[in-house]
């Protein structure tokens, strides 16, 4: 379940931590149901909050120090982090996994070519 624009503007009048800490959440869960399009979709929306958080514009906070504010951002940061590593280790397992399957199907492939070869020219007429 990933969180729309309209979430992010109702989650505008609570505090900005709240929103990085619903945001983080939903990436937490869009990674471990490995549903990818929605992690880019909350991508987006954890920079636009980022940016919302460094803009012009004032934001509520749940304290005036930001040290809520400071660790929901640097729990998220430790979520890159992690996530970035594994995510790419992942995508090497699948790309090696692409490769076998593709091996796989040009030995499939020759095998095929043979096998009929064999079967027009019959094993008694292979030359001899």
């Amino acid at each position: 379940m990933v969180m729309n624009d309209i979430d992010i503007q109702e989650t505008a009048a609570t505090s900005l931590e709240d929103s990085v800490e619903a945001i983080h959440a939903y990436m937490v869960r869009a990674v471990a149901q490995e549903d990818w399009e929605g992690l880019q979709e909350l991508d987006r929306q954890a920079r636009a909050v980022v940016e919302r958080a460094f803009g012009g514009e004032p934001v509520p906070l749940r304290d005036d120090s930001g040290a809520a504010l400071r660790a929901a951002f640097e729990d998220l940061v430790r979520f890159y982090e992690t996530s970035i590593r594994d995510l790419s280790q992942r995508r090497g397992e699948v790309a090696q996994q692409i490769r076998e399957l593709k091996s796989g199907r040009k030995g499939t492939s020759a095998y095929e070519t043979t096998r009929r070869h064999s079967m027009r020219t019959g094993p008694l007429n292979s030359g001899g």
